[in-house]
């Protein structure tokens, strides 16, 4: 009975790591990002993230997530979510929506400065992907990450 249970849990453990690499179909982009800095191209100004923005692509969807500094009652996170498309050495990003809103409201594009992001279509060239560490380019924005 025990060697029927372990092959039943080695079976189990195989199919769900196949089942979720067949949403891993980004290489190493998809994943949960943490924004170390964002570089603003048109003042200069380099902000540094102290761990409350972050990025997380999968599929063709990317979630972006702001972790309040200071936590109001009720409010302890502010995400969007948006469509991506990844071909070559670029990744476009649009259609940013408040994510888990009834109504799929459109982000305000000032919600979006926080992010990197100063167009609500946005495109970036990969400077750096690797496993550790992402770099976004825009002709607005340097915004550099780590795998968290």
């Amino acid at each position: 009975m025990k060697t029927y249970l372990y092959k039943a849990w080695i079976i189990a453990v195989v199919a769900m790591i196949c089942s979720c690499e067949s949403y891993l179909i980004n290489g190493n982009l998809d994943g949960f990002w943490q924004v170390q800095t964002i570089e603003n191209k048109q003042t200069g100004e380099i902000t540094h993230c102290e761990g409350d923005v972050y990025y997380s692509f999968q599929r063709d969807l990317v979630l972006l997530t702001y972790i309040l500094p200071h936590r109001p009652a009720g409010q302890i996170k502010e995400h969007h979510i948006a469509y991506f498309t990844q071909e070559n050495d670029s990744i476009a990003m649009t259609d940013f929506r408040i994510y888990l809103d009834k109504e799929a409201t459109q982000t305000p594009l000032e919600k979006l400065a926080k992010f990197g992001l100063y167009d609500l279509f946005t495109t970036f060239q990969l400077e750096e992907l690797n496993k550790k560490s992402l770099i976004l380019t825009s002709d607005k924005a340097r915004i550099t990450m780590r795998k968290y």
